[in-house]
């Protein structure tokens, strides 16, 4: 309960803040609504009696109750048309904060979230979540104005006869208990099928995916996929309608009642007016307020529980804002001048059973160029995310001149970073966009980027493509590239910002051994004056090294020059041997 109360503070202080015009007008329309819903009754009842009395006596009262009751029916369907044109605007503001404070949120997660499956699935919910608080609020204050007016109207009811108060009571209690029971069913469900639903959406996303369906067709497993989407979309669908379908029919006993209940209530109204108990103006004045209450209390009921669901998809773009935060230091980083130093590092990522490192330590001199081999799994790149502070260590630590990671404020350290990624992002921009946005500032210095292109990709480049601002991808009709280019756009993405340290996570996975050599030889002579880390599964580099690190079950195995490796015939000389016939 505290956390719902908590949630749906949150859900409203947020709905002010995003729309804060909307907010307070809603309220006040809703009184207006309210106010007019419970005179026009009571005015009703008013009218027919003046309409009995004498002409003379009663004209002027008669024609002012007749205009005010004028007033009370046409107020409704005014304020609903207020309430829609400015929900249409309520809801682009709320679309604009909600997915910004979602947005915003997502850059300050802990990288290492991201490796759980769970967090994926709350990302989902919370993006089927955001902006639905616009309609938890308006289905709230829908609720709430429904209750007041049936309030109202059963207390109009109670002046003429306790007795139609409690026949009026009746009906609500088995429907409020039914939609209770299977709101709660819905809700499980579907955050059970949190995994299905993102699956089919993975899975029909393949054949968006250019690379993904020609690997299909060409392969011929086309047809395996959509039999794998057919069966996840069959579960969700099956269980979702299976569910439906039985609250469906249960509802129509609770319909049934409340119509029985609300000809009951008319058909006592009548009998104690013709008993006397009640004028012909206090019968019709409990037939309006009876028409209004059942409409009003249909209303309440379907938004009640209509705001239940809501909320429970809202809560989930809620929960979203649970998971772990990068936990920022608070110092500022100090470019170092000796060296950096990982100190007995262990890693273990979510879920899985063994950990990524285990004890491994090392020393990276300034200006020094690294290389770190191993085989895959060896725990190279996990080392590369621990030394950038993208993630930190469940034990150990790494320190740039005694300033360890886990103290800095990233974005200071960051600065001083660039990092050339194994999963590098083909960015569907410019070609000047593409290599400047690691370093904003100097976008704009053409013959500098031009000639780092060509340093980078080759002279004819450039040509080939049609200069810096052709844009690059067929995804918005530009110019396609293969995957070596793309390699050779993110390795001058790196290059381009001016950071003392910068680290290749297998950068050149997609090129033949011999353009690898050619573009890392490259890449060397470029950042003589910086310290570099290679990260890679092959060695072909590695005679440029001043230090090789070779990596093996998340620990140190060697480390030396390449010469001096080679005599010890240990690991790095097995690897060596192994792809020696690609290098000579």
């Amino acid at each position: 309960m505290r956390k719902t109360l908590r949630c749906i503070k949150y859900i409203f202080t947020d709905c002010y803040q995003a729309f804060p015009a909307f907010f307070i007008i809603n309220y006040i329309v809703d009184l207006a609504g309210i106010l007019a819903a419970v005179a026009a009754p009571v005015l009703l009842a008013h009218i027919l009696e003046l309409a009995g009395a004498e002409r003379g006596e009663s004209g002027t009262a008669l024609a002012g109750a007749i205009c005010l009751y004028g007033v009370c029916l046409v107020c409704t369907p005014v304020t609903e048309v207020l309430f829609r044109t400015f929900s249409k605007g309520a809801d682009v503001l709320g679309k604009r904060y909600f997915g910004t404070k979602l947005v915003a949120f997502s850059e300050r997660i802990r990288l290492e979230a991201l490796e759980n499956p769970e967090t994926l699935d709350k990302f989902h919910r919370a993006n089927a979540g955001e902006n639905r608080q616009l309609a938890f609020f308006e289905q709230v204050n829908l609720t709430l104005k429904s209750a007041v007016t049936s309030i109202a109207m059963v207390a109009v009811v109670g002046r003429y006869s306790p007795v139609l108060v409690l026949t009026g009571l009746i009906p609500l209690f088995p429907e409020v208990l039914t939609k209770i029971y299977f709101e709660k069913k819905l809700t499980s469900l579907r955050r059970e099928q949190s995994n299905v639903l993102r699956r089919c959406d993975y899975l029909r996303g393949l054949f968006s995916d250019r690379e993904a369906v020609k690997e299909m067709r060409v392969m011929g497993f086309e047809g395996h996929v959509t039999d794998r989407w057919k069966r996840a979309n069959a579960e969700k669908v099956d269980r979702f309608r299976r569910t439906n379908l039985d609250i469906q029919k249960k509802q129509v006993w609770g319909i049934i009642v409340i119509n029985c209940c609300f000809v009951f209530n008319i058909g006592m109204a009548f009998y104690l007016m013709v008993q006397g108990n009640i004028s012909p103006g206090a019968f019709a004045a409990c037939l309006s307020a009876f028409t209004a209450y059942d409409s009003n209390m249909q209303t309440f009921i379907a938004m009640f529980f209509n705001a239940v669901a809501t909320y429970h998809i809202v809560e989930d773009y809620y929960d979203y804002f649970t998971i772990p935060t990068q936990e920022d230091g608070s110092r500022e980083y100090q470019p170092f001048q000796e060296a950096i130093c990982a100190q007995n590092l262990f890693f273990r990522y979510s879920g899985s059973r063994e950990d990524a490192l285990r004890g491994f330590s090392c020393r990276i001199e300034k200006g020094e160029h690294v290389v770190i081999v191993g085989e895959n799994g060896s725990g190279k790149t996990t080392f590369s995310k621990l030394l950038t502070g993208a993630y930190l260590p469940s034990a150990g630590h790494v320190a740039y001149d005694g300033q360890r990671t886990e103290d800095l404020r990233r974005k200071s350290l960051y600065t001083h970073i660039s990092v050339v990624l194994q999963d590098f992002v083909h960015y569907q921009f410019s070609l000047r966009e593409n290599v400047g946005i690691s370093d904003l500032g100097r976008m704009g210095d053409t013959e500098s980027m031009e000639e780092l292109v060509r340093r980078v990709a080759g002279e004819e480049f450039l040509e080939k493509t049609g200069g810096l601002d052709i844009q690059l991808g067929r995804e918005f009709g530009g110019e396609e590239l293969s995957g070596g280019e793309w390699q050779k756009i993110a390795i001058a993405r790196g290059l381009w910002k001016d950071s003392d340290i910068i680290i290749l996570d297998e950068p050149t996975s997609a090129l033949d051994p011999l353009v690898e050599y050619d573009i890392l030889s490259k890449f060397v002579d470029m950042i003589q004056n910086r310290t570099s880390v290679i990260i890679s599964h092959r060695v072909g580099i590695c005679r440029t090294a001043d230090k090789i690190i070779v990596m093996k079950e998340g620990r140190m195995a060697e480390c030396g020059r390449h010469e001096e490796l080679l005599q010890k015939g240990g690991e790095y000389a097995k690897i060596w041997r192994e792809q020696a016939r690609w290098y000579v």
